[in-house]
C-alpha cells in the first residue's frame, strides 16, 4: 500500500465507517497531530476531545478495523469513475482549508477546477424569472469570456441557469450538490450535471448513494462560498432562503457578494430581500459592465 493510499483508506475509516463529522475530524487533527495517531488511539483518551460520545470515542478507536472495508470502498468508486478526495491531497481546494469545519472528504467525477484560475459563484432565486435568467446569461458570457471558472448548485432557477450557461459557452464549471450522486434533484437535473462533466466537474460531500435532506443545502452551501472568490447574485426574493443562508455564510467568513442590477429593468428583488442580503454584506451593482470590475477583484 501506498502512502496517499493509506492516508485515503484511514480517512475513509474514520468518516464514512466511524462516523466522524468534519468539525469532529478537525479536532482530532489538532489534538493528535496524525491520522496514524488518531486510528491507534484509546477510547478513553478520545473523550478528552470536546463533544466527543462514549460510542464515537469506541468506534474510532476501533477505526482499523475498518482499513480493509476502506480498501473495498475505494475500489467500488474507482470502477465507477468517481474520484474522492481528501483534505491531505493536493488537489484539495486551498480555501476549504480557511473553514473551521472543511470537509474530511468529497466525492468528484469530471476535471476539479484549476487552482490557477479565478473562481466565481452565481446564485438566486429557484424562482427565476425570464428577466433573471437572461440577466444570468448575460453575466455568464463575460465571465466565460475572461476565463473565469464557475462555481455553484444545480438548484433550479438561478444556479442551474448559469450552469447551462456555462456549459453552453464551454465555460469551466463546477457543480456543489446537496446529495449523493446517485440522488440527484430534481430529476431533470441529472442530464445538467452530465453536460457539467464533459467541461468541469460535480462535487459532493455526501456519499454517492447519500439521499436528498431539505438541510443539505447549508453545508453545501458553506463549500461554494469558500471556493468561490466573490459570489454575484442576479435575483432574490423573501422566499429564497438559500440564497440568503449563502451570502450568511458569505458574510461569516469575509467572503465578497454583490448583486447586479440592471439599469433599465432595475434591481430583480424585493425591498425586504434586497436589505436582508444588504445587512449580510451584499454590494449592489448597477449595470453589466460592474461585471469588469468584479473581475478584477477576484483574488
Amino acid at each position: 500500500m501506498n502512502f496517499d493510499q493509506k492516508i485515503k483508506q484511514q480517512v475513509v475509516a474514520l468518516c464514512k465507517f466511524a462516523g466522524v463529522n468534519p468539525r469532529t475530524f478537525t479536532s482530532l487533527i489538532h489534538y493528535y497531530g496524525s491520522l496514524d495517531r488518531i486510528v491507534n488511539s484509546d477510547a478513553g483518551t478520545l473523550m478528552a476531545i470536546e463533544n466527543m460520545s462514549a460510542d464515537l470515542a469506541n468506534r474510532i478507536s476501533h477505526s482499523n478495523e475498518y482499513m480493509e472495508t476502506a480498501e473495498e470502498y475505494l475500489k467500488t468508486l474507482s470502477d465507477r469513475e468517481i474520484g474522492l478526495i481528501t483534505r491531505f491531497d493536493k488537489e484539495y481546494p486551498d480555501q476549504l482549508l480557511e473553514l473551521n469545519d472543511p470537509p474530511p472528504i468529497f466525492y468528484s467525477r469530471g476535471q476539479l477546477l484549476d487552482k490557477d484560475k479565478k473562481v466565481i459563484a452565481i446564485s438566486g432565486t429557484e424562482e427565476a424569472t425570464n428577466e433573471g435568467i437572461e440577466l444570468t446569461i448575460n453575466i455568464v458570457e463575460k465571465f466565460v469570456k475572461e476565463n473565469v471558472q464557475l462555481v455553484t448548485s444545480i438548484r433550479k432557477g438561478i444556479d442551474a441557469a448559469a450552469q447551462l450557461g456555462y456549459s453552453t459557452n464551454n465555460g469551466f464549471s463546477c457543480a456543489v450538490l446537496d446529495n449523493g450522486f446517485d440522488n440527484i434533484i430534481p430529476e431533470d437535473s441529472v442530464s445538467l450535471a452530465i453536460d457539467i462533466i464533459k467541461n468541469g466537474c460535480i462535487l459532493s460531500e455526501y456519499a454517492p448513494d447519500a439521499k436528498f435532506s431539505d438541510e443539505n443545502y447549508k453545508e453545501s452551501n458553506r463549500l461554494i462560498a469558500s471556493i468561490a472568490q466573490a459570489v454575484v447574485i442576479t435575483e432574490i426574493y423573501n422566499n429564497s432562503e438559500k440564497v440568503l443562508d449563502l451570502l450568511r455564510c458569505c458574510n461569516e467568513i469575509g467572503k465578497l457578494c454583490f448583486i447586479i442590477i440592471d439599469p433599465e429593468s432595475g434591481a430583480l428583488t424585493d425591498e425586504e430581500s434586497l436589505n436582508k442580503a444588504v445587512t449580510l454584506g451584499a454590494i449592489p451593482m448597477v449595470g453589466l459592465e460592474k461585471i469588469d470590475d468584479i473581475i478584477v477583484s477576484l483574488v
